[in-house]
């Protein structure tokens, strides 16, 4: 699998979630290079909306626990959280600007329409991949040109022909 550090200027890629929430937590410092190369230009990088969503939720989730409202990133601790004291959801706002700075370097983002939740079971079957994971799979397919590189940090994507997958190797458990 290619060293994401080692990804060349003006590739096209697809990008997934955990690249973004990597950067976030500081537990890349690749990821982050790559995030600024996006936002530079060097690199074109596609998302679709299951990321966007995911990212969304994930940040969400992550500053809960830095602010101590919530032990573990689980979403079920978080709505039991919200359910106990209302309030506690507007005490949470970085994830929402790290989200909208996210956005904003320039990300292409790839529509996910009905059509496609019904075609890409396609990627479902034939390479044993989860619902999001198809997803991703299915937009890079379907886009024209066909997106053959995705950056991520997991590995359900090594054993599908003909994609490249760029993966940080620097990432801090």
């Amino acid at each position: 699998m290619p060293d994401l550090a080692q990804l060349p200027s003006g590739q096209t890629v697809f990008v997934d979630t955990n690249i973004f929430t990597l950067h976030y937590r500081n537990k890349s410092a690749t990821c982050t290079a790559f995030i600024g190369r996006i936002a530079q230009g060097e690199v074109t990088a596609f998302v679709n909306t299951q990321v966007l969503s995911d990212l969304l939720h994930k940040l969400m989730l992550v500053e809960a626990v830095a602010k101590g409202f919530i032990q573990r990133t689980r979403a079920s601790d978080l709505k039991q959280c919200f359910q106990n004291n209302r309030g506690i959801a507007a005490q949470l706002r970085d994830y929402q600007t790290q989200f909208e700075d996210t956005v904003a370097i320039g990300l292409q983002v790839l529509r996910i329409s009905t059509k496609i939740l019904v075609d890409t079971k396609a990627e479902r079957t034939s390479h044993a991949l989860l619902t999001g994971d198809s997803l991703h799979l299915g937009t890079m397919n379907r886009h024209l040109p066909v997106i053959n590189d995705i950056v991520t940090h997991d590995g359900d994507f090594r054993h599908i022909p003909g994609l490249t997958v760029w993966q940080p190797m620097d990432v801090i458990p």
